[in-house]
């Protein structure tokens, strides 16, 4: 599509040290046990179909003007060019439900509270005009943004903001228009957020001409709501409650993070490289999904505001753990029918994708290890595929290895395996990386199989080359601020294992995730 830039341009050969051998590394480790993996042959039943543009991205909306500049277009465009859609990225958050709009404001924002300015998504801000000038970035990407609902709704103040909102982005790059976010925290129930949606909804359909248009996002419940006021904003509760399956509404909404509350020592290994605490974490998840596609198959679930930690000064949320944690979470997601995850970022979150510029409470501008969990899950998606995607979790009954096989069509294309057991030199004293050793078994005819690696030397330990000068690699890219400012550098290169009888092995390192190729990679 003429709106994605050529790989070329994005990821310029580099010769540099800076850029490690991942594969002659994940061959030093030491091989200390092994497995088998049975991979469907032949595209089962349940596989959920994989939009093209599944892998996205939000800002908190007070923040825009810190990552509108070329340091983050050159990351998002490094991910959009490797799909076959558009990425989408959110505009929205708990600060979006308290901006106001000053036509006269000369500056973009304004912070005005004084609860947490200007750091806080408690705080209050007040938007000029110029600040919508800033959607003119990003054009190989589409915006999802916020109606700012809260408490005591100003209509004319909602109004404001749509109307230029739209107007900036364009019809052709608005995703969607959101409805609140996390609603339960401002209203008493789903009847009540049901008949303020439905006001809000019909004023903008007006105000900006909208018809039938299939727009709207619904609910952004809060991840914590699920498990404190279960009863009022689940997705059914709020169906039930008068919520109409028409045209106009294109998504549920709901934020997740694996950790909710403050605890300093959450256990990287217990809560985070954790297959089973992820798939635990998904239960009520996974019926809203399964009530969705019942009572209304044509609007996609989406998970739109995500972390591996809310809260606390957890320093894993920066390395190469959290980095493993979003791989394993976003495919998981992908396999029980969640259509999008955001990555979800604003300059003081440690959990953020990138520090986008230098003099923020968190040091930057660098790219940070969870970044790389992007370019990986958009290329387990794949671009031009040759059939409609379709993805499976492989039940392998282990909370440290996971494994995902994708299709296009009924054959089988891809598949993802995961060794989540945590190691770093500071964590085993600087003895040797193990590693296991996997029999991937329904390979079909193939002889051979290329093998890409997200690959990190000092494994958990890692925060990428901006943050520690621990690098991080996928498939022997390497993204940047200091060395690229964010266009990445690196030849993307895969190792070829054979395969005999469809079976193949495949060697992986603790604290390392991989992608199978069957095809060209």
């Amino acid at each position: 599509m003429n709106y994605l830039l050529p790989l070329a341009a994005i990821l310029m050969p580099h010769t540099s040290a800076f850029v490690a051998d991942d594969t002659a590394a994940a061959a030093a480790a030491t091989v200390t046990s092994t497995g088998t993996i049975e991979v469907p042959t032949t595209r089962p039943s349940g596989a959920f179909s994989v939009p093209a543009n599944f892998v996205s991205f939000g800002f908190g909306a007070a923040w825009l003007p810190e990552y509108t500049n070329d340091f983050g277009e050159n990351l998002i465009n490094s991910v959009a060019q490797r799909m076959d859609e558009r990425p989408v990225i959110r505009i929205g958050g708990t600060v979006a439900d308290r901006i106001t709009f000053d036509p006269s404001q000369p500056k973009p924002t304004n912070c005005v509270s004084k609860d947490g300015c200007p750091d806080s998504s408690r705080a209050h801000f007040i938007l000029g005009p110029s600040y919508f000038d800033l959607f003119s970035r990003f054009p190989n990407a589409r915006f999802s943004f916020q109606a700012p609902l809260g408490e005591n709704v100003n209509k004319t103040n909602v109004l404001a903001y749509v109307q230029r909102a739209y107007k900036s982005i364009g019809a052709n790059r608005v995703d969607s228009i959101a409805l609140g976010n996390e609603v339960g925290h401002y209203e008493p129930n789903g009847s009540a957020y049901v008949a303020d949606a439905k006001e809000a909804q019909s004023a903008i359909v007006e105000a900006v001409s909208l018809g039938n248009s299939t727009i709207f996002e619904v609910m952004n419940t809060a991840s914590g709501q699920r498990s404190k006021v279960p009863e009022e904003f689940t997705v059914k509760d709020v169906f039930q409650a008068g919520l109409e399956k028409d045209k106009k509404i294109k998504y549920v909404a709901e934020h997740y993070y694996q950790i909710e509350n403050h605890k300093e020592n959450s256990g990287l290994q217990a809560e985070i490289m954790n297959h089973t605490a992820i798939t635990s974490k998904f239960t009520n998840f996974a019926k809203s999904v399964s009530y969705l596609r019942k009572i209304a198959p044509k609007i996609q679930y989406i998970l739109s505001e995500t972390g591996s930690a809310l809260q606390g000064n957890h320093e894993f949320q920066s390395w190469f753990g959290a980095c493993l944690w979003s791989v394993d979470f976003q495919l998981y997601a992908m396999s029980i029918g969640v259509s999008r995850v955001s990555g979800t970022q604003r300059p003081v979150a440690r959990h953020s994708l990138w520090i986008p510029q230098p003099n923020l409470k968190e040091a930057g501008p660098q790219v940070r290890a969870p970044y790389y969990a992007q370019p990986f899950v958009a290329d387990f998606v794949g671009k031009t595929v040759s059939g409609e995607r379709g993805v499976v979790n492989i039940e392998l009954g282990s909370p440290f290895l996971s494994a995902y096989a994708m299709f296009e069509g009924r054959n089988l294309a891809r598949i993802a395996v995961l060794n989540l057991r945590e190691w770093s030199p500071s964590s085993r004293n600087g003895t040797g990386r193990d590693a296991i050793k996997v029999s991937l078994h329904g390979l079909g005819k193939a002889k051979d199989v290329q093998v890409g690696r997200l690959h990190a030397a000092a494994g958990t330990d890692a925060g990428g080359w901006d943050a520690n000068s621990k690098n991080i690699t996928w498939q022997g890219q390497q993204w940047s601020y200091g060395i690229d400012k964010g266009k990445g550098h690196g030849t993307a290169k895969t190792g070829t294992v054979n395969a005999t009888d469809g079976v193949a092995e495949v060697t992986i390192p603790n604290s390392e995730a991989v992608i199978v190729y069957l095809g060209k990679f």
